[in-house]
């Protein structure tokens, strides 16, 4: 009877608080809307100044408001589009009415904000159209305990660049389509927290930073989600890194130490986690799960690598990617289900104890066995003992899935000629292509041979050969000038004319610039290797022009040629999509001596091509799976039909993809080609 009573008074005390609960939103929802309406009275009867209202201290300029500004005072900003590019040399707070209608627009012209002051809070802003140039960005900040805020920074060179400054803030930001998010050169204790990346080529950057601390934020569709560079005590805690670039992707970390990584899901990432050259590395508490190609991946020799209590499962290739002269400690985790191996690892000393492999008998070394396949060629790799069942409580506790706005733009094509109905496309064209040049028709949409180019862009190439009814496929390749004086760069002519004739048997015009399409030229070397972030601006000097609004873009995808790069070859995003590829033709030279420099130029334009239109690692279980190169191994058997240079094992054998015909294992590549991957990434 008295459980009863408690029952009872339970369930009347929870629906009290429920009611109170849903009564204390209700009243909150009220009072933020009484509070921002009072918040406006409060400024109107102080001596604060406004922008874009009427009445004293009203300015039609943000700059004149500043201009007229005192240190600790505020400036409030209606609604408005304000086309200006801001110096803020006092200590202000800015703030916009709303964060989606009161727009700053740099007009493509270098920095629309830059803070010179101290203390400096700006808030509430749409920041867009920076220029393209180096060190253009939507707010630059030169100072010092500066809060930026609830802003949204879209098409920009870098969104935020921190420029030897300390101690400042970034909260509430979301970051869409910009060469960089948040660039940190040479800064001290920079705090980003509760932010938003996506379509960037690098979501955060950091060069010669330290005390760097990123919480609580979301990656998604970016080249790289961080990239950090002779940077130390870094910070990366409670992020969620899912659906970034299939080759890239991830955190990298360069020449770095004392990195700590943190309660983050790293989920259908090209790869989770990459270290080159780097020491003290401490990874715990993470989920890797359905990573393309590497959850973990070491590369250049770093010592002192700690990897505990994390999830590391159903990867599409590889758990643990472990090359030459790294050292790492790899405990208490589980890894199972990776399709390739749990750990693939070269000449590497690695303590890999006290694991879950997926088997009470420990992990294997066939292909036969249930558990995760580990790979010890030349290594010393200390897997006893391991767990006999899945450890428990590890991994990341944060579960929340953050959804990213999905923004498409397109860029304003202006084409010169008589225009009769005023559409757009001139009169010559029209009549050229069969089009009532009298008739207005909206050429944006119209795409009658379903190549992902429209009436617009297929009119700007027109001088190129496009034909807006048969499928053009535009590339344009720049190359370094070589450092062995006996090898150009420069593809093959030759080769090149025997993969457009490819193509052409696919009723595909491919049309290759290298330098008769206003494109497709030899750039300086870089000096021992080209880095990451030099492939992005690379990208934009040589293939943009540093122009935010070049034409090209959305036309032609992007090919360069270096000496070295990070790694052989692999798709990257200049941008903000997958439309551009890098290849080490020096390096890859050196590691397939057996074939001619042009050859693996030629046959690494085709693969990476293919990524470019949708071809990757996703797509099919034979493309992009390094076991292939081995000779009656599993995964060589079982594709070894698959005869396409998306096949690692035929890549430079064979210059075209595959059509599906050749038998078990095989698949149809140019069936499934999607020619609008390159302008619309999505993973």
């Amino acid at each position: 009877m008295l459980n009863k009573k408690k029952n009872i008074w339970f369930k009347k005390g929870f629906v009290l608080l429920i009611s109170f609960l849903f009564i204390s939103i209700i009243f909150n929802t009220n009072t933020i809307g009484k509070t921002h309406d009072q918040e406006i009275k409060r400024f109107l009867k102080t001596n604060n100044l406004f922008v874009g209202g009427t009445g004293l201290n009203n300015y039609s300029k943000i700059q004149d408001a500043i201009n007229n500004s005192t240190d600790g005072g505020i400036i409030y900003v209606f609604n408005g589009v304000y086309q200006e590019n801001i110096l803020i040399n006092k200590s202000i707070k800015l703030i916009g009415e709303n964060i989606e209608n009161t727009i700053i627009d740099g007009v493509c012209n270098n920095c629309v904000v830059v803070v010179l002051s101290n203390n400096v809070v700006l808030e509430n802003f749409t920041i867009r159209n920076s220029g393209g140039y180096n060190l253009n960005s939507g707010i630059k900040v030169s100072s010092n305990n500066n809060l930026i805020k609830n802003c949204f920074l879209f098409r920009t060179k870098t969104g935020i660049l921190l420029d030897n400054s300390n101690s400042n803030k970034v909260s509430n930001c979301y970051f869409y389509s910009n060469g960089e998010g948040i660039f940190c050169n040479s800064s001290y204790k920079s705090e980003v927290l509760l932010c938003i990346f996506s379509h960037n080529s690098i979501g955060v950057s950091a060069k010669n930073t330290s005390d760097f601390v990123l919480n609580f934020s979301c990656f998604k569709t970016n080249g790289i989600s961080f990239l950090f560079n002779d940077s130390a005590n870094i910070k990366i805690e409670n992020c969620n890194i899912s659906n970034n670039s299939i080759n890239l992707g991830g955190v990298f970390l360069v020449a770095s130490f004392n990195i700590s990584i943190n309660n983050c899901i790293f989920k259908h990432n090209g790869a989770g986690v990459n270290i080159f050259s780097s020491n003290f590395i401490k990874i715990e508490n993470c989920d890797f799960i359905a990573n393309t190609h590497f959850a973990i991946s070491l590369r250049t020799a770093s010592k002192n690598v700690s990897i505990s209590n994390c999830k590391i499962k159903d990867n599409f290739r590889h758990g643990l990617y472990i090359e030459v002269k790294n050292q790492c400690d790899i405990t208490f985790c589980n890894i199972l289900n990776n399709t390739l191996y749990g750990i693939l690892s070269k000449s590497t000393h690695c303590i890999a104890r006290n694991n879950w492999w997926g088997s009470i008998f420990g992990p294997s070394y066939t292909e036969l066995r249930p558990s995760d396949k580990i790979s010890i060629f030349m290594s010393i790799l200390s897997f006893f003992p391991w767990k006999f069942k899945a450890c428990d409580n590890i991994g990341a506790k944060l579960k929340k899935i953050f959804y990213c706005l999905n923004i498409t733009y397109q860029n304003e094509i202006q084409i010169e000629g008589e225009d009769t109905d005023e559409d757009g496309i001139p009169n010559w064209w029209e009549e050229k292509w069969g089009y009532d040049p009298n008739l207005w028709e909206d050429h944006k949409k119209l795409d009658p041979d379903n190549d992902s180019l429209n009436n617009f862009e297929e009119c700007f190439t027109d001088e190129y050969g496009s034909n807006p009814y048969q499928k053009d496929l535009f590339l344009e390749i720049d190359w370094m000038e070589s450092i062995n004086s006996n090898i150009s760069n420069k593809p093959s002519q030759e080769l090149i004319d025997k993969v457009i004739s490819i193509f052409k048997e696919q009723e595909i015009n491919l049309h290759v610039d290298l330098g008769k399409l206003d494109g497709g030229e030899e750039i300086p070397s870089c000096t021992i290797s080209c880095t990451f972030a030099e492939l992005k601006d690379i990208y934009w000097y040589f293939f943009l022009k540093n122009d935010i609004n070049n034409p090209r873009k959305g036309i032609f995808h992007y090919g360069l040629i270096c000496n070295y790069c990070p790694d052989s070859n692999f798709p990257f995003f200049g941008w903000d999509q997958l439309d551009s590829f890098a290849i080490s033709a020096q390096l890859i030279k050196e590691k397939n001596p057996l074939y001619g420099v042009e050859r693996l130029i030629a046959g690494a334009i085709v693969h990476h091509l293919g990524h470019t239109l949708g071809l990757i690692a996703d797509t099919y279980g034979g493309i992009d799976n390094i076991v292939t190169l081995y000779p009656f191994s599993k995964q060589w058997w079982k594709y070894r039909n698959y005869k396409s240079c998306m096949n690692y094992y035929y890549k430079y054998r064979i210059f075209s993809y595959s059509d599906g015909s050749h038998g078990i294992g095989d698949f149809n590549d140019w069936e499934n080609i999607d020619f609008s991957f390159f302008k619309n990434c999505s993973f």
